[in-house]
C-alpha cells in the first residue's frame, strides 16, 4: 500500500497542507468504521451521507490526517488536512500520480462477462513467480480502481485491475487514472442494454479500453462477440499495438472439449494441452485462453501457467460449488445476464447428478426485449435437460408462465423457494443458483445450508 507522508501527498496533489506536514501515512481509508492510525481519511459525498461528517469519529480512532474538500468550514482542529476541491477527484489524482511512481505491468481487463474470472486466473498464475497484486472484490469503478490502486505494494511487478462501466465514457475515465499496458476484452453480452441500446455500442463503449492501450501495448479480445470485429474495422489503431483474439475462430483457441473430472473443467487449446481448473462451466475455459497468452507473454512459464490454473481460487459466488447434504449447489449468484445464465445452466448440466434444478432470478438493464429474453431462457433451461426451473422476481415470472407446461415454479420469496428445495437437497440432484446482483440469490443459498430460516 502507499506509504508516505502528509508532505509528499499534497506534493503529489499540488495542494496546501493544514498543520503538521510530516505526519506519515500507511495506506488510504474512505470508511470511518475502519480507519487505523496510519490512513489517511478520504471523506466522500454520497447520496446518502457526506464523509466529512465523521471527522470527530475518525480522529477518536487515532487518524492525524485527512484530505477535506475545501468548501466545509470550519476546518476541524488537531488533524493535519490537505485541502482539494473535490475530495473524489482527489483521491482519483492521488491513485494516477502514485500509479505513476511504480514499474509494475499493467493489466486491465473488461468485458460483460468473465472479467472477474479472468482476473482471478491471471493472479493465479502470475503470483507463483512475480510479485503480483489485483483488483479485490467488485472495486472496479471511479473509486474502488482508486482505492486498488493506492493498496498496491511499491514493489509490485503485476497489476491486474478489473474495469467496470454502465455508460459510454467510464471506462476511457478508469484508464485515464490507469492507462493499461494490456488490455482484455473477455466478452460482449446483454448487459446494460437499457442504457446503450445495442451490443455494438457495449462494445464500442468496452474498446474505449484499446484506445487508452500504451503504445507498443497489447490487446485481447473474444472472437466470439462478432461486434468487436465490426467496430475495430472502423477504428484507427496504432500499428504498434498488438491485437490478439481468442475463442472460436480467434488466434488462440480450444483444441479439445471441455471435460468435467471430479468437479473440475480439462481441456486443451492451442496454446498447452492438459490443462485443468478448478471452476466449472466451458465458458472458463474460454476465459482461460486470454490468461494463458498474457501469462507467456510475460515469461511465466507453462509449469506455473498449469499449477496456477489447477489451484484456482474464484472470488465467491462464480462458478462455486458447494455441497449441502446430498446435492450439490452451484452457486453463481453474483450476476446474471443472458449469457452468462445460458452459461451457467450448461455447467449445471455438466454435473453428475439425478436431478438438476436450475433457480433463476431476475436479470436486470436488459431493456425493452427484457420479458422476450427471459422467456428464451426457461426455453433453453428445460431444452438443455434441466428437470425443474424455479423462478423469482417479476420477470422470472413471466418466464415461468411461458414454460407453464413444463417443471416451472415461481416464488414471490426467497424463503418460499428455500422451503420448496429442502426435501430435494436429501436427494442426487444438482442446483443452479443464479441472478441480478440485487435480487440477492446468494441469500438463497445461505436458507439452503440453513445458515438463514
Amino acid at each position: 500500500m502507499i506509504e508516505t507522508t502528509v508532505r509528499e501527498i499534497a506534493s503529489m496533489l499540488h495542494a496546501p497542507v493544514l498543520g503538521p506536514d510530516t505526519v506519515k501515512i500507511q495506506g488510504i481509508c474512505i470508511d470511518s468504521r475502519k480507519i487505523e492510525n496510519n490512513h489517511l481519511y478520504v471523506p466522500l459525498i454520497g447520496q446518502r451521507a457526506d464523509g466529512h461528517t465523521f471527522i470527530e469519529q475518525v480522529k477518536e480512532k487515532g487518524c492525524a490526517a485527512a484530505l477535506w474538500q475545501k468548501d466545509h468550514t470550519p476546518y476541524p482542529k488537531n488533524i493535519a488536512l490537505v485541502l482539494v476541491e473535490d475530495t473524489l477527484k482527489a483521491l482519483q489524482n492521488l491513485a494516477k500520480a502514485y500509479l505513476q511512481q511504480l514499474q509494475g505491468t499493467i493489466v486491465a481487463i473488461t468485458g460483460s462477462n468473465g472479467k472477474t474470472s479472468c482476473k482471478d486466473m491471471l493472479y493465479s498464475i502470475c503470483s507463483l513467480e512475480k510479485k503480483t497484486q489485483k483488483t479485490q472484490g467488485n472495486q472496479n469503478n471511479e473509486i474502488g480502481l482508486p482505492l486498488t490502486i493506492l493498496s498496491l505494494d511499491p514493489d509490485v511487478e503485476i497489476i491486474i485491475l478489473e474495469m467496470g462501466m454502465e455508460n459510454r465514457n467510464e471506462i476511457s475515465f478508469l484508464c485515464s487514472i490507469a492507462p493499461p499496458d494490456i488490455s482484455v476484452i473477455t466478452t460482449i453480452g446483454s448487459a446494460h442494454m437499457e442504457n446503450l441500446g445495442g451490443k455494438k455500442q457495449i462494445a464500442q463503449a468496452k474498446l474505449e479500453i484499446l484506445d487508452h492501450l500504451k503504445p507498443g501495448g497489447l490487446f485481447l479480445y473474444d472472437k466470439d462477440s462478432p461486434e468487436i470485429d465490426e467496430c475495430l474495422k472502423e477504428m484507427h489503431i496504432d500499428p504498434s499495438k498488438k491485437i490478439v483474439s481468442f475463442g472460436t475462430q480467434g488466434d488462440i483457441s480450444l483444441t479439445s472439449d471441455v471435460k468435467v473430472i471430479e468437479d473440475r473443467i480439462c481441456f486443451s487449446c492451442s496454446l498447452c494441452s492438459d490443462v485443468n481448473i478448478n471452476s466449472l462451466g466451458k465458458i472458463q475455459a474460454h476465459n482461460a485462453l486470454p490468461c494463458i497468452y498474457i501469462a507467456s507473454f510475460l515469461g511465466i512459464s507453462m509449469k506455473s501457467i498449469k499449477e496456477g490454473l489447477s489451484h484456482l481460487e474464484m472470488t465467491g459466488m462464480r462458478m462455486q460449488l458447494d455441497h449441502i447434504a446430498q446435492a450439490k449447489i452451484l452457486n453463481d449468484a453474483y450476476k446474471s445476464n443472458p449469457e452468462s445464465a445460458k452459461a451457467a445452466i450448461d455447467a449445471l448440466m455438466t454435473l453428475d447428478a439425478s436431478l438438476h434444478i436450475a433457480c433463476l432470478g431476475d436479470m436486470l438493464d436488459l431493456g425493452p426485449d427484457e420479458v422476450l429474453l427471459h422467456e428464451e431462457i426457461g426455453d433453453y433451461a428445460f431444452d438443455h435437460g434441466v428437470d425443474i426451473v424455479c423462478g423469482y422476481g417479476p420477470l422470472s415470472l413471466k418466464m415461468i408462465e411461458h414454460c407453464k407446461d413444463k417443471k416451472g415454479y415461481w416464488f414471490e420469496t426467497k424463503e418460499e423457494m428455500g422451503k420448496f428445495l429442502r426435501p430435494y437437497l436429501q436427494q442426487d440432484c444438482a442446483i443452479l443458483v443464479k441472478g441480478s446482483r440485487s435480487m440477492g440469490m446468494d441469500v438463497l443459498v445461505d436458507i439452503l445450508k440453513g445458515e438463514l430460516k
